[in-house]
């Protein structure tokens, strides 16, 4: 087997096209000869090639050969398949399963390396043409320079093939060098002179067993790379997920039971924080978010550390339970969704918060310890969507396992090996307590209800997946002499509102513990409660008799709360006249000012100063504003303004199984309209992306390609252009025997002969 760089291109004859039936002679025509539940199998995987709908097959090929497309397709590859792919890359084509065996040893079967092969076939990775299969260009170029680690081969680098039993006689320090660039990159910087390094490097020069890049850097050939890899391209670990050991499997009833008091008690934190925030809303800070210590007061209220206030509050934003105003001076209000959701039943109300948890893109890894940035724009972070979706689907296909954050985070690394954040060990710790709090969990292992979320589509498809595991919600509580009132499970209706307006949460489980004291109380007389009314309810709702000592904290407190009067005047009138004041008084049409006197000489009204000014004014009584210090003020002209509104948030449609059939269908009737059948036959129209793909794909298979250029004058000629090198923006290549040198910018179509 050889391991030169260049790759030999063979191209099929005529006989060989997808409409005979036989295998492709191009990449495009790869795509062709599928069917139409493999076209619709490439698309759900790749969906950017659906996005927005091409016109034909031409225009899906062309997608799938640019470097974006495949760079994001190979990004989506777990560890084994991107180790085959590389190997793919590194063989000459055509691949075989005993060239994939050369480089893999038996780390994989033949059946599983066929599987492999069959993946990355179906996601349009590789291709077929009558020799056998390839890579797509797209994917040498996605894969950079160094596939596996491994530099170009000896005769590319013009070096010579080291003899084995030389390097098993050379120097420590030469063995300590290629020890380190064994697993690569192949890349080395010439070390100052003198060094032990220095010596190893010029042992290997001297015998020309390194190459050398235009930037100076030392490279390793294939060939020396291989020798020290014993000959694999890949370590064993990276073609098998290492098993999670020591995980334990708890009891599904009880991950189950843990997962809904989990649930139950989300449900009753922010059902607790929303009727904090309906009666005293939080103002936004200038750059956006929740201020600190809004945040620590909330957390003191909820008897909870900030981290976790912070998640329920981006949690009820992301479910559109909280909003931002739009006032002047903005605070977070409850939305009008909130009133829905909290008629809802439990189980409902948690669906909407688990599929919001499911598809929000803000990540409070972000934030800092502090918890400043809450609600912030800083927190959107689009790919934890798809990861954390990921480490869900890890902890669903675990089955009845336990795993904790550090297994979780293994596995990522083995299921995405391309798309890891620097931060990973936190996001996955974040993720897994997140999904405990919201029951998604319950003792380290998916629940019932997480692997409804799993499979789910939308809201309606959660509604029922909680409600087995959550307690029963009681009407009742248990009244005591000690001032405190025991609830065996989540209240319900009136009674929760009681409870939490007259009483303080001591301690949160299985039952809630609330505390009677005067503070709470008061709270209480001050929505207008009476005494007899808190008896009566409290006894009502209780299954014990009501203790006489809650019965005489009440009434005192009721008796200490009316003795001084509190009122609201937004406007006083005074004059020195007390007649003029018995003027205003008798006057009918100042009635709606609704005034009311004070003393001898003043009187006050409910309604703002400048109202007041202009029903006196249209009374024929002038007066002249002041401030409360008595100081004239000079009237300014009202300007109004509108409140800013927010733009409102982009939502992600999943590519759907039925809608990727529309797609494949409208591909079918667009490719038997476009296909160029002779010379006049119209080109249909490329984008310059898909048209340089097309080019590139056609120079490296050593196809023609029908063109449509816009020459200088403007006219559109149409020419069978044999593409040679596309880069830069320009393609060369002949086009009737004559070499032209062709802009991308000015082809308006491009389609394989």
């Amino acid at each position: 087997m050889g391991w030169g760089t260049a790759h030999t291109v063979r191209v099929g004859t005529d006989e060989d096209s997808s409409a005979s039936g036989k295998a492709p002679r191009s990449f495009a025509d790869d795509i062709r000869s599928r069917s139409d539940a493999e076209l619709a199998e490439l698309l759900l995987t790749r969906p950017d090639l659906a996005r927005p709908a091409p016109s034909d097959l031409s225009g899906v090929a062309g997608r799938a050969g640019t470097i974006a497309s495949t760079t994001r397709a190979i990004d989506a590859l777990d560890r084994r398949l991107l180790s085959v792919l590389e190997c793919c890359a590194l063989l000459r084509p055509p691949v075989t399963i005993e060239g994939l065996t050369t480089l893999l040893g038996d780390a994989l079967t033949p059946a599983e390396l066929q599987g492999c092969l069959d993946v990355l076939w179906r996601r349009a990775l590789i291709w077929r043409d009558p020799e056998g299969l390839r890579p797509v260009t797209a994917v040498l170029d996605a894969l950079g320079p160094y596939p596996a680690g491994l530099g170009p081969s000896a005769a590319a680098l013009e070096a010579e093939v080291l003899d084995p039993d030389e390097l098993a006689h050379a120097p420590d320090a030469v063995h300590a060098v290629l020890g380190a660039l064994a697993w690569g990159p192949p890349l080395a910087q010439a070390p100052p002179s003198g060094s032990r390094t220095a010596s190893a490097i010029q042992w290997l020069l001297d015998r020309n067993a390194m190459g050398q890049s235009e930037s100076g850097h030392l490279i390793v050939p294939r060939e020396l790379g291989l020798a020290l890899r014993e000959g694999r391209s890949h370590r064993p670990d990276d073609l098998r997920p290492e098993p999670p050991t020591d995980a334990p499997t708890p009891n599904r009833e009880h991950v189950n039971t843990a997962a809904g008091s989990a649930a139950a008690e989300l449900l009753a934190q922010c059902d607790e924080l929303m009727s904090v925030l309906a009666t005293d809303p939080w103002p936004v800070l200038k750059g956006g978010g929740l201020g600190v210590r809004e945040l620590r007061s909330l957390a003191t209220s909820l008897d909870s550390d900030t981290a976790s206030t912070a998640f329920l509050i981006e949690l009820l934003v992301a479910a559109r339970l909280i909003s931002d105003d739009g006032e002047l001076e903005p605070h977070f209000v409850p939305t009008g969704d909130y009133d829905v959701w909290r008629q809802d039943p439990p189980s409902r109300q948690w669906a909407h918060l688990a599929w919001a948890w499911w598809t929000t893109t803000r990540s409070l890894h972000l934030l800092p310890r502090s918890g400043a940035g809450v609600l912030g724009g800083d927190l959107i972070w689009p790919p934890v969507r798809t990861l954390r979706q990921e480490i869900v689907r890890l902890l669903d296909a675990a089955g009845d396992c336990a795993l904790d954050a550090a297994q979780l985070e293994a596995q990522i690394r083995f299921a995405r090996p391309r798309r890891l954040p620097a931060d990973l060990d936190r996001i996955v710790a974040l993720v897994a307590a997140e999904s405990g709090r919201l029951g998604v969990t319950g003792m380290g292992a998916l629940s019932d209800a997480g692997r409804c979320l799993v499979e789910a589509g939308g809201v309606d498809d959660l509604d029922d997946a909680i409600h087995p595991h959550l307690p029963e919600p009681v009407e009742h509580v248990i009244l005591q002499g000690d001032l405190t009132a025991i609830a065996p499970g989540p209240l319900t209706g009136q009674l929760a509102d009681l409870m939490r307006l007259a009483a303080d949460i001591e301690s949160r489980g299985g039952a809630t513990v609330y505390r009677f004291s005067p503070t709470s109380l008061t709270r209480a007389l001050d929505r207008g409660w009476t005494a007899d009314e808190l008896v009566e309810a409290l006894t009502t709702g209780s299954l014990t008799p009501l203790p006489q000592a809650l019965e005489y904290l009440v009434r005192d407190e009721a008796r200490r709360h009316g003795q001084v009067r509190i009122g609201a005047a937004a406007t006083y009138i005074r004059t020195d006249d007390p007649a003029r004041i018995a003027e205003l008084l008798s006057r009918p049409e100042l009635a709606l000012l609704r005034l009311s006197q004070i003393s001898a000489t003043v009187v006050v009204s409910p309604a703002e100063p400048d109202v007041v000014h202009d029903v006196l004014r249209d009374a024929g009584i002038g007066g002249v504003a002041e401030t409360a210090a008595g100081e004239t003020v000079r009237r300014e002209r009202r300007e109004r303004r509108t409140a800013t509104r927010t733009t409102p948030p982009l939502t992600h449609t999943q590519l759907t199984a039925e809608a990727t059939e529309d797609v494949v269908r409208q591909l079918r009737a667009g490719e038997a309209a476009a296909e160029p059948k002779a010379a006049r036959t119209p080109l249909p129209h490329t984008d310059p992306t898909t048209a340089l793909a097309i080019l590139r794909e056609a120079a490296a298979d050593q196809t023609p390609v029908w063109v449509g250029y816009a020459g200088a004058s403007g006219q559109i000629e149409r020419v069978l252009f044999h593409p040679e090198v596309a880069d830069g923006g320009r393609v060369t290549g002949t086009a009737n025997g004559i070499r032209r040198t062709l802009s991308i910018h000015r082809i308006t179509g491009a389609a394989p002969a």
